[in-house]
């Protein structure tokens, strides 16, 4: 198995198969990490891959699907780190598929769900080349089934929405609608909450809701390490603050596990919501 990193000064040459033609771009998303939440479509374009470019939040479980003689190649991105720019994996996946080969782009949870498809799809359509999306199950959707909470409730929440905690300044985006985002009858998904959700939670109450406001944490979703944080949209910033391990974490406003803890988690930091 061959791992590389594409950097930013420069991407690895493709290597064309013998008497190929043009390849193939299957957009593929691998679930929030337990591998037994991916699809069998995507399964399938694993297991006919050439090479996959794949995301850092990608389960290792996940990727371990694939063949061993499949190449894979770490193309993620981890915010205020170490990243690959899209303009570096948009040439990859043009060069890779141009050169003949079978291209998985793999992306943790769903594609659709703040994966910067469009712009992925933008460049294949540009250079011609063909593609595939194939969806998956999204880190709301896999966090919400292990904690046995449910997104829209019949008496309760009746709006499902998700937002990004971060704009491309590493702020909270400036065009927030924030009359939706205080409605205490939506749940709310926030991805990448870790470095804004202070403020949100600020402004969040300053809006209208009330700080009694149930949220729950979740990190690394759907995995054996799962770390799940209860509390209120008041407690809830210095408690995740406090949460062991660096995973990555999904924050649900407006929920409150319904299932016994044991068996919706293996990990459980609970407090009194006032």
């Amino acid at each position: 198995m061959r791992n590389k990193i594409a950097s930013h000064s420069g991407v690895p040459t493709p290597t064309a198969r013998a008497g190929s033609q043009q390849g193939h771009v299957s957009l593929v998303g691998a679930g929030p990490g337990d591998p037994q939440l991916i699809t069998l479509k995507a399964l399938r374009a694993l297991q006919s891959a050439d090479v996959i470019l794949h995301d850092q939040l990608v389960s290792a479980e996940v990727l371990a699907l694939a063949p061993t003689h499949v190449e894979r190649i770490d193309v993620g991105k981890k915010g205020y780190g170490r990243a690959c720019r899209q303009s570096d994996i948009n040439a990859l996946m043009v060069g890779l598929a141009s050169a003949g080969r079978r291209v998985v782009r793999l992306k943790a949870g769903d594609p659709l769900m703040f994966g910067r498809l469009d712009e992925e799809i933008a460049a294949l359509e540009n250079a011609g080349i063909g593609y595939t999306v194939v969806p998956g199950i999204s880190a709301a959707q896999g966090a919400a089934s292990a904690l046995g909470i449910g997104l829209t409730r019949r008496r309760g929440a009746r709006r499902f929405q998700a937002i990004t905690g971060h704009a491309a300044d590493g702020r909270l985006p400036d065009d927030f609608d924030w009359a939706g985002l205080a409605d205490p009858k939506a749940t709310t998904a926030v991805y990448m909450p870790k470095a804004t959700l202070g403020t949100l939670c600020t402004e969040l109450q300053r809006r209208g809701l009330v700080a009694s406001h149930p949220a729950v944490a979740i990190f690394n979703a759907t995995r054996p390490d799962q770390h799940v944080v209860v509390a209120s949209i008041a407690t809830l910033p210095e408690r995740t603050a406090a949460a062991p391990g660096d995973g990555p974490c999904i924050i649900l406003i407006g929920a409150t596990p319904v299932l016994p803890l044991h068996h919706a988690v293996a990990h459980v930091a609970q407090a009194a919501i006032p």
